[in-house]
């Protein structure tokens, strides 16, 4: 049982672990399985499913949800929608027990989320999946306007870095300072 501790704030891509923070993913009381070193995947797109074979349909990023319900019985079957949904990319996959698996998830199916290290979740508590998908597509929306404003930001003081006649040196420094990051301005020779 891993409990996870997100920082809201922070700069970058959605992940797994920032999702399982998220107070509509805590109702559920979530419990990582398998995968909890993956728990830095970012996720793209959350997407409710009950298709067994829905990984043909991921473009990448996915966190899965899923109660079960529609899932092959076997165990070989099981272990191959877990390895076909890492195989399809998916960011991670979370099962709500209780409806088709009522305490445990089958063994074949932590086992193969283990040897493809993909974050496998179990909500212990019935959940409504649409709180869930709303949360998240609302972070990741407030994330993708918080980049572009910060693009905006970046183009429009370079530019009027450029216009005033600003040195390199200083348009190199502002960059680093709008990136946080340290900046290296290279000639195409990468001198």
């Amino acid at each position: 049982n891993v409990r996870v501790a997100a920082d809201s704030h922070r700069p970058g891509p959605l992940t797994v672990a920032d999702v399982l923070a998220l107070p509509e993913v805590q109702l559920g009381r979530p419990q990582v399985v398998a995968g909890a070193d993956a728990l830095d995947t970012a996720v793209r797109w959350v997407h409710v499913s009950e298709l067994p074979d829905i990984a043909g349909l991921l473009r990448g990023g996915e966190l899965v949800l899923t109660t079960g319900v529609a899932l092959p019985s076997a165990e070989p079957e099981l272990a191959r929608y877990v390895t076909d949904l890492a195989d399809g990319g998916a960011a991670g996959l979370v099962v709500e027990l209780g409806r088709r698996f009522t305490s445990r998830l089958p063994a074949a199916m932590v086992r193969a989320a283990r040897a493809q290290r993909l974050p496998l979740i179990v909500l212990t508590r019935e959940t409504r999946f649409v709180r869930i998908t709303e949360a998240v597509h609302a972070r990741i929306s407030e994330g993708q306007i918080a980049e572009l404003r910060m693009t905006t930001r970046v183009h429009e003081e370079i530019s009027q870095l450029a216009e005033d006649g600003a040195g390199v040196d200083e348009i190199v420094r502002t960059a680093a300072r709008l990136a946080d990051r340290p900046v290296v301005l290279e000639n195409l020779a990468h001198q």
